[in-house]
């Protein structure tokens, strides 16, 4: 499946988060959304892909879907970038294994829960959120005194042995990942493999977020990235700090802003 969607060449690339970026939770009519959804019907399906890049395991993906009308996209990253699906509909399939066998190298996933277990702060998420590269926690304190607890938790980390990184975002969220997983490692997998086994996009790849999970999209080399006016302070602070004409901070929330950024760039085909 992921060779017969990646041998096709694409015009555009367009890779979004899902929660409070392409989904709007407090828009109960779906506005924005359907808006997108039809945009993009009209306009990019029959030459571009479809990216979706969530934090969420491929049990909430499956769970969100029934909850609000997304597209359906040409391939899926979950689990902050530690899984891929070329089959993104339906029962969930396998993982694509290259991606795991790169993730594999230097993880050790049983000393990253005992390093985290040391931390009173963090609490462990739901089970369908502990992956094969990915632990999740809640972490019950905010502000400089969460990030201490990151720093902390990174350095403990790392007298373990642990290749692994950790990524805070929405100001509660903390995750434990092999040293090469995140989003924007997964869209650098993703078109490593798109280039070998067709052509880069000519119109490019735009990637769309809200939350500090989503930086590392936005670092991609080569990559336009949207910020959603809804989006979290660290996103906002790292944006800030890179300006770059790449970069658009939309004036929209969610699907909005995203529509907002295809118009900024000139990215809509007459």
């Amino acid at each position: 499946m992921a060779s017969s969607i990646l041998s096709k060449p694409h015009r555009f690339i367009l890779v979004s988060d899902l929660d409070w970026t392409m989904a709007d939770h407090d828009d109960k009519d779906h506005k924005a959304l359907n808006a997108f959804n039809e945009l993009w019907r009209s306009k990019f399906a029959g030459d571009s892909l479809l990216v979706f890049s969530t934090g969420r395991s491929h049990a909430l993906y499956s769970q969100l879907r029934k909850e609000v009308p997304l597209g359906t996209p040409d391939v899926l990253v979950c689990s902050v970038g530690t899984e891929i699906f070329f089959e993104a509909s339906g029962s969930a399939p396998e993982p694509d294994r290259k991606w795991a066998a790169e993730l594999d190298k230097g993880w050790d996933r049983a000393a990253a829960i005992h390093a985290a277990e040391s931390f009173s702060q963090l609490r462990v998420q739901s089970e369908s959120e502990q992956r094969p590269h990915k632990l999740s926690y809640h972490l019950s304190v905010k502000g400089a005194e969460g990030e201490a607890v990151v720093k902390q938790l990174e350095e403990k980390l790392a007298e373990a042995g642990v290749s692994a990184k950790v990524i805070y975002s929405g100001g509660m969220d903390v995750d434990i990942l092999p040293k090469g997983a995140s989003k924007g490692d997964g869209l650098r997998f993703l078109l490593r493999e798109i280039e070998e086994a067709s052509t880069a996009p000519k119109d490019g790849v735009m990637a769309c977020g809200d939350s500090g999970n989503d930086i590392e999209l936005f670092a991609v080399p080569g990559v336009r990235g949207c910020m959603v006016v809804n989006a979290h302070p660290e996103l906002k602070a790292w944006c800030d700090v890179h300006p770059s004409p790449n970069l658009f901070q939309a004036s929209r929330r969610c699907a909005g802003g995203i529509v907002e950024a295809l118009e900024h760039f000139q990215l809509i085909p007459q």
